[in-house]
């Protein structure tokens, strides 16, 4: 090989999308390029172009080099200066040039294998770049101002589908996974498999108006805290609060739900989850208004069981396996090619 350049969290869903986990950066540039290749409103530098990299019988120009490069260099001298502005911008363009070759080898492997990319995601990703734009006439307006047609853009957005298909089938299969991987991944990451305490709360809520007066407050107070008399009386709380509750919880007797720690106000938090199962609060004064707060259920932190964690711990072995894979496969690939970097 000619070579010539120098040198958990426990809301994640079971079913998880497919990731190569590789550098940040680097996993980012394609995407993020298709993104700003239309949103920039910089001016395109005058190249002179020429062949950047060999990659076995496929040339990368120079331009294509600097069309990755341009959007992070504008952004890079808005960040950084003198020596650092260099060593930020050497990195760069050495992750760009690194991943240039191996989207051109991961391309050479589809064409070989036959892979084609998936019409429909093509069409999905350009839509939600459409998404930003006022409409499809400014955002083909941005594609003629950078000097590119539709057919080009999508061609771009195509290659990376088809980039991503092809390392889905060659590091996505073949994945296994043991009961002692599992169960030794369990043991590892116990504080990671506990639940956050939760509480299931009902309310009422008087509304103290913006322009209310002391006195006026004062009574409101009292209004709530004869509701609070009456409900340890004996009244149904659910009856006083859509009877009298303000706000959007009112038609639902009051019940604002599950809800965990940092979903509230803060001056209710405390109180809330100090709550016993079927207990009431005294009358909260907040910025808002006046609260009762009922415990409808508590639900505590709890240990995960390894049945339970199972889904996930399946979804972040294979993770670490597929990217394992993908850089030995990628490692063999360069190994094999022929690669020669003239910029």
């Amino acid at each position: 090989m000619c070579y010539s350049v120098g040198k958990f969290t426990m809301r994640k869903s079971a079913k998880t999308r497919f990731r190569i986990t590789i550098p940040r950066l680097v996993r980012g540039l394609a995407i993020v390029f298709l993104s700003t290749i239309v949103l920039s409103s910089a001016a395109v530098a005058v190249v002179i172009d020429g062949v950047a990299i060999i990659v076995n019988k496929d040339a990368i120009l120079v331009s294509q080099i600097n069309e990755t490069l341009m959007p992070f260099m504008q952004e890079y001298r808005t960040k950084y200066s003198g020596a650092e502005l260099k060593k930020k911008m050497d990195e760069l363009r050495q992750t760009v040039i690194e991943q240039a070759i191996e989207t051109k080898l991961i391309l050479q492997v589809a064409k070989q294998k036959g892979i084609v990319p998936d019409e429909r995601d093509v069409d999905v990703r350009i839509e939600m770049v459409k998404s930003r734009f006022p409409s499809e006439d400014v955002f083909l307006e941005g594609l003629a101002a950078k000097g590119i047609t539709y057919r080009e853009y999508r061609d771009q957005v195509a290659e990376q589908v088809l980039v991503q298909d092809t390392i889905k089938l060659v590091a996505g299969s073949d994945i296994n996974i043991s009961e002692n991987e599992i169960r030794d991944f369990y043991d590892a990451h116990l504080s990671e498999f506990v639940t956050e305490p939760k509480v299931k709360l009902a309310q009422i809520f008087l509304k103290i108006p913006t322009d209310s007066t002391p006195e006026q407050v004062e009574e409101l107070r009292q209004k709530a805290e004869q509701l609070h008399i009456l409900i340890e009386d004996g009244m149904a709380f659910s009856e006083l609060a859509r009877t009298y509750s303000e706000g959007p919880y009112r038609e639902k007797d009051g019940v604002i739900g599950v809800v965990g720690h940092g979903e509230i106000l803060p001056e209710l938090e405390d109180i809330a989850f100090g709550l016993q199962t079927g207990e009431m609060s005294p009358v909260i004064q907040t910025t808002y208004g006046l609260h009762v707060l009922k415990s409808l259920e508590s639900f505590p932190a709890r240990k995960i069981t390894l049945d339970e964690a199972r889904p996930l711990i399946e979804d972040r072995i294979t993770e670490t396996k597929r990217s394992e894979k993908y850089k030995e496969w990628i490692k063999k690939l360069r190994e094999d090619a022929f690669i020669e970097v003239k910029i």
